[in-house]
């Protein structure tokens, strides 16, 4: 038996003695659902069970996430393994929290239970390895509640609205040399996803009696305006099937013989390239301007950065197929080139540093569904570690030499100074009154 394979029992060793406790903690966070920026009881309940074994915890990372790293002593790469732990707000969901409309229908509560799993297998196995393993408990992935995290950055706590790219920003990824983190689903595998800027918009009229209206300016008809804008410009996009435009209203008037004055909404822009995306996002300004105009309303946009397109390391992918085949043969692994129109905040972290995002099973129904469920724990929980233990040992064991060889490709990554730059070129205010300034200048 060579080392590295005894390495490896050791480890799975490690989760099967402990898969009680890892499974209690899933299901402790599958009951204890908090939206982005908010998930104090879930950061408390698995940074008090990694200060159990041990580790050494900084807290208040983007004010609810975390780190705790497992430092080898030995020189090699720093290996990021996240953890999401965040909700989302599905008030119709069968367990939903029933105050706060908040569930786990993303699955996010795996991370934590992962994170706890990993940690008990390489502090088994820490002596073998090289580097240091650095666990990162990641809030605020789902891209939901825009006023909450809107009046977060006006208010100079947080400086972006998901969790990954704020923690890039607070720079607790400077070290960071190769990431990995997986995600519920239902099989094994890894795909690219769009990438996805945020946009709240606000149509502002002149209230009047309804029965009247001349009186006033019509904000939601402004509102009206600009989506049947925007649905059109879909015609012109036609040439890429992944692009995907979609909002909601989250006011729409206060009363119903009130000609409504201001009129709010959330959207998203998904597109695979980054380029393609700024260019989207400046069209969007564009219609939504005119549209307010000509409804002869005045309309505020603010963007946000939501999340860089992701494209996963390859290479690392493959690590995680050999690692998936040693533990179930004869398991189904699927992989690029599919592409998933959805966004992940991972796709920052792969901008700066060699990534993968990676997907277990052990889910039915749709994502973000009513219908959504944990069916199978073992493998949302306790396989779910093993994958991300095992990866870790490929990574850095043996010297850590696959992790080295990965580890190099940062260099040709994005730097996070540029990152941060984009990051900040992207957020901004404009109004329609600055319409013929803005056409100037884009």
């Amino acid at each position: 038996m060579c080392q590295l394979d005894q390495v490896r029992k050791t480890a799975l060793q490690a989760i099967e003695s402990a898969q009680d406790k890892i499974i209690a903690a899933g299901r402790f966070l599958w009951k204890t659902p908090e939206p982005g920026y908010r998930e104090f009881a879930t950061s408390k309940f698995i940074t008090g069970e990694l200060r159990k074994l041990g580790l050494d915890v900084k807290t208040d990372l983007a004010l609810t996430g975390f780190r705790a790293d497992i430092d080898t002593g030995r020189p090699g790469p720093t290996l990021a393994i996240a953890g999401e732990l965040d909700s989302l707000i599905i008030p119709n969901h069968p367990a939903a929290d029933p105050l706060t409309g908040a569930v786990h229908a993303c699955g996010h509560n795996t991370g934590g239970a992962c994170l706890i799993g990993t940690a008990i297998a390489l502090l088994a196995v820490k002596n073998e390895l090289c580097g240091k393993i650095a666990l990162i408990g990641t809030p605020a992935e789902e891209g939901i509640e825009m006023n909450y995290r809107k009046s977060l950055i006006d208010s100079g706590k947080i400086q972006a609205i998901a969790g990954k790219s704020q923690l890039i920003l607070e720079g607790v990824f400077d070290d960071v040399d190769i990431a990995f983190m997986n995600h519920l689903g239902t099989s094994y595998g890894f795909w690219d996803h769009n990438g996805a800027i945020n946009k709240k918009l606000t149509f502002r009229g002149k209230s009047c009696h309804a029965a009247r209206p001349e009186g006033g300016k019509n904000a939601l008809n402004a509102a009206t305006l600009a989506m049947n804008a925007i649905a059109l410009l879909r015609e012109s996009l036609g040439y890429n099937d992944k692009i995907r435009i979609h909002g909601v209203i989250t006011r729409g008037g206060d009363a119903v013989n009130v000609i409504p004055d201001t009129v709010a909404m959330d959207y998203m822009l998904r597109m695979p390239h980054l380029s393609d995306m700024l260019e989207l996002n400046e069209r969007f300004d564009k219609i939504v301007m005119h549209a307010a105009k000509a409804a002869e309303c005045e309309v505020s946009i603010d963007t946000l950065n939501g999340y860089m397109p992701l494209y996963d390391d390859i290479e690392l992918g493959k690590i995680m197929q050999d690692v998936v085949t040693y533990l179930e043969p004869e398991a189904e692994f699927g992989f690029n080139p599919e592409f998933l129109t959805s966004s992940t905040d991972m796709g920052d972290v792969a901008t700066v540093i060699p990534s993968l995002h990676g997907y277990v099973p052990g889910r039915s129904g749709a994502g973000h569904g009513v219908d959504y469920a944990i069916t199978d724990e073992y493998s949302a929980y306790v396989r779910n570690a093993q994958v991300a233990t095992l990866m870790a040992v490929e990574l850095l064991g043996n010297q850590g030499a696959a992790g080295k060889k990965i580890a190099a490709k940062k260099s040709s990554l994005m730097p996070i100074k540029d990152y941060i730059a984009a990051v900040k070129k992207v957020n901004r205010t404009v109004k329609s009154e600055e319409l013929t300034v803005y056409e100037q200048k884009y």
